[in-house]
């Protein structure tokens, strides 16, 4: 769907089977099936279905009665509730205040390219900046990856995805990312829909030789995704964007290479913001592995619960800058909070920033029957989380896959203010300083800012048994 200018001009009231009434106010969205209107109730949309083909609307009609049945109210959709009265062809669903299409978003990062010039050499990077840096672009991306995965772990696809209906928070301090136009979302084995928006669709559906398919989401997500971090299509580099409209659409059903292909050049492009943004985070594989080999091969494209994986590892590694307001994210492989520097403007990293890492400590018994070959009876998991005044952070033993969405039994909650750091245990849990004494704890623990510093040895925090093989979390106070 797209956006359309808001038409101060009167609608029919709407009736649903129920019987109550809707007044349509204003024209929010306009599609190829349909048109989403905002009413005189907050948070009520109201969509008629446009088709005057009989059989498709019969056929829309209870493919509708069937996604009302579906167990998905836990998810970000704004789903259907309930039918509109015949012979009205339409339904009545909810979606919260404050939200707007991205394709709002990519439309304005467009307009900002569109007006670099000598003068004003980089607009499109205080864009950037002012519709939230990387951070709101991660968590964006994240609860849109969580969403398709709950989706697809339930044997469901979502379909025709794009940034058109993709909703977020207009608000570029927030993040909140729900999904409308929920028509096309199907059990995989029972879809028939081929529809899709053009730049979006997998290039086995603009070739017409596949329908639908969760692989189909994987394909338009990381689309969606390589647009909303560097400004680019990732299948239009120079050559497309330079040439004549059929290479765009050769381009499109995946007959040339993709703009960052390491062995094929031919479709560069220079006008994107840098990969080095995320460089040091598991994304650019995905995106190699989704438009190299997944381009024409759909099985080998990444899963939701691997884009959801590797956006929330981004996540706890970004610092926010003072100076910029930039964010920046540390290495994976070698922190180094000394050195460390804004991506942005060169500043030095928060000096109050603390970094959690994470740690397995093997029993006796465990180490001497499976890791024998162990100096010691620690194992680097490679896992850090960054946490800055003002932040509030959970640290979950397991990285998110389905389950990572449920409560974690082995879980803590972390607030930072501007006084103390905040450590709540969801279970019970144990803190040592370094090698020392364990204590154990069952409520919050309270570290004042003004004794940080004052002791060499870091704090372990430990989830479960000490004396068993677990998982403990290592930070400097």
């Amino acid at each position: 769907m797209t956006t359309t200018q808001k038409k101060k001009k009167s609608y029919p009231v709407l009736e649903d089977i129920h019987g109550a009434k809707y007044q349509p106010m204003d024209e929010l969205a306009r599609g190829g099936q349909g048109v989403v209107y905002t009413t005189e109730h907050p948070g009520v949309l109201v969509k008629g279905f446009t088709s005057k083909d009989d059989k498709v609307k019969q056929k829309w009609r209870d493919h509708m009665e069937w996604l009302i049945r579906q167990d998905i109210a836990d998810l970000k959709l704004a789903r259907p509730l309930t039918l509109l009265k015949a012979p009205r062809m339409g339904y009545v669903m909810e979606l919260m205040d404050g939200l707007i299409p991205l394709k709002d978003i990519f439309d304005r990062f467009i307009n900002a390219s569109d007006e670099v010039s000598e003068e004003n050499p980089a607009p499109h990077i205080q864009n950037y900046l002012d519709e939230g840096g990387l951070r709101r672009r991660i968590r964006i991306l994240a609860q849109l990856a969580r969403t398709l995965n709950q989706l697809h772990c339930r044997g469901m696809l979502y379909g025709d995805l794009s940034p058109d209906n993709v909703f977020v928070s207009a608000d570029s301090a927030y993040a909140e990312t729900w999904l409308i136009d929920c028509d096309n979302i199907s059990f995989e084995s029972h879809c028939d829909f081929t529809v899709h928006t053009p730049d979006y669709g997998a290039p086995e559906v603009v070739r017409e030789e596949a329908m639908l398919s969760s692989l189909t989401d994987c394909w338009s997500f990381a689309v969606i995704a390589y647009q909303l971090l560097t400004h680019n299509h990732p299948l239009k580099g120079d050559v497309v964007n330079e040439g004549e409209p059929e290479v765009e659409d050769e381009a499109l059903r995946g007959e040339h290479p993709w703009i960052n292909d390491p062995d094929n050049f031919d479709n560069e492009c220079f006008t994107n913001l840098p990969m080095q943004l995320i460089e040091n985070s598991a994304l650019p594989a995905l995106f190699q592995k989704t438009f190299g080999l997944g381009k024409n091969t759909p099985s080998e494209r990444p899963s939701m619960a691997q884009w959801l994986e590797a956006l929330t590892e981004v996540d706890e590694h970004l610092f926010v800058c003072h100076e910029c307001n930039g964010q920046t994210m540390l290495s994976l492989d070698n922190v180094d909070l000394e050195n460390a520097s804004c991506f942005f403007c060169d500043s030095a990293i928060d000096e109050k920033l603390v970094l959690f890492e994470e740690f397995i400590k093997l029993s006796e018994h465990e180490k001497q029957d499976k890791y024998p070959e162990l100096s010691g009876n620690t194992i680097v998991t490679g896992r850090k989380v960054c946490l800055q005044t003002g932040d509030q952070k959970e640290l979950k033993r397991l990285m998110p896959s389905f389950s990572y969405d449920k409560v974690a039994t082995d879980h803590i909650q972390l607030e930072y203010t501007d006084t103390m750091l905040i450590i709540t245990p969801v279970e019970p849990l144990s803190i040592s300083r370094g090698e020392g004494k364990i204590q154990a704890f069952k409520k919050k623990i309270s570290l004042k800012i003004t004794a940080r510093g004052r002791n060499d040895e870091p704090y372990c925090i430990h989830l479960g048994d000490p004396q068993l093989t677990h998982v403990f979390w290592q930070f400097r106070w």
